[in-house]
C-alpha cells in the first residue's frame, strides 16, 4: 500500500546521521569559539581579540562544513554564548556587532562553498568581505537608531560608521591573514577526512 501524500515521509538513517552530525559539528565550533578566544586574551591582556579575530576562526570552519542555517545558528550562538559566559565580548557595544556580522558570515561561507561549491579560498574572501559589510551596516544602524544619551555612550570611533570599519579592518589586518590562512587548511584537513571515511553519509 502506498503512503498518503500528505504523510510526510520518515527520514532516513543516512538523513538522521547527517543531521546528527551537523549538531555535533555545531557544538564543537560554539564550543571552540568559546574556548580559543580565552587564550588569546590570556596571552595578549584582553587586547589580541579584535587583531587576530579568534573567534571569527571556528565560526567560517563550521558554515564551509554544515548546512546554511546551522553555519547561522553556530555564528549567532557562539558570540551569545561566550559574552553570557566568559564576559567576551561585551554585552555593548560589541555583542550585537558581532553577533549580526558571525551570523551571515556563517550563512554566506555556507553558500559558497558547500551549496554552490565554491573553491575554499575565495570563499573565505568573500565571507570576510561579507563580514566587513554587515558590520558596517549594523553600526550605521546602530547611530541612526540609538537614543542619544546611548550614542553618547559609545567609544568616540563607532559614533562615525565610514571611518570606523576601514579602522577595525586595518587593526584587524593580521586576523584577516590569520582566517585566509588557517580556514582553508583546516577545511581541507576535515574534508580530507570525510572523503577517506567509508561512512560517509552525504
Amino acid at each position: 500500500m502506498s503512503a498518503h501524500p500528505n504523510q510526510k515521509r520518515a527520514p532516513t538513517v543516512a538523513e538522521e546521521f547527517a543531521w546528527a552530525r551537523e549538531l555535533s559539528l555545531g557544538g564543537l565550533f560554539i564550543a571552540l569559539g568559546i574556548v580559543i578566544p580565552i587564550g588569546f586574551h590570556a596571552l595578549g591582556g584582553g587586547k589580541l581579540g579584535p587583531i587576530f579575530l579568534p573567534m571569527y576562526l571556528p565560526v567560517l570552519v563550521c558554515g564551509m562544513l554544515v548546512s546554511p542555517g546551522t553555519a547561522a545558528a553556530v555564528g549567532l550562538l557562539t558570540p551569545v554564548l561566550s559574552s553570557a559566559l566568559t564576559g567576551m565580548p561585551p554585552v555593548l557595544p560589541i555583542l550585537p556587532l558581532m553577533a549580526a556580522e558571525l551570523t551571515v558570515m556563517g550563512a554566506v561561507a555556507s553558500l559558497l562553498h558547500r551549496r554552490l561549491r565554491l573553491h575554499v579560498i575565495p570563499a573565505t574572501v568573500l565571507t570576510l568581505l561579507a563580514g566587513r559589510a554587515v558590520l558596517g551596516l549594523t553600526v550605521l544602524l546602530a547611530v541612526s537608531l540609538l537614543p542619544a544619551d546611548v550614542l553618547a555612550s559609545l567609544p568616540p570611533p563607532m559614533r562615525q560608521p565610514l571611518p570606523y570599519v576601514p579602522a577595525a579592518t586595518a587593526a584587524a589586518i593580521p586576523g584577516l591573514i590569520l582566517q585566509l590562512i588557517a580556514v582553508p587548511a583546516a577545511v581541507a584537513a576535515v574534508e580530507r577526512r570525510r572523503r577517506a571515511t567509508p561512512e560517509r553519509a552525504d
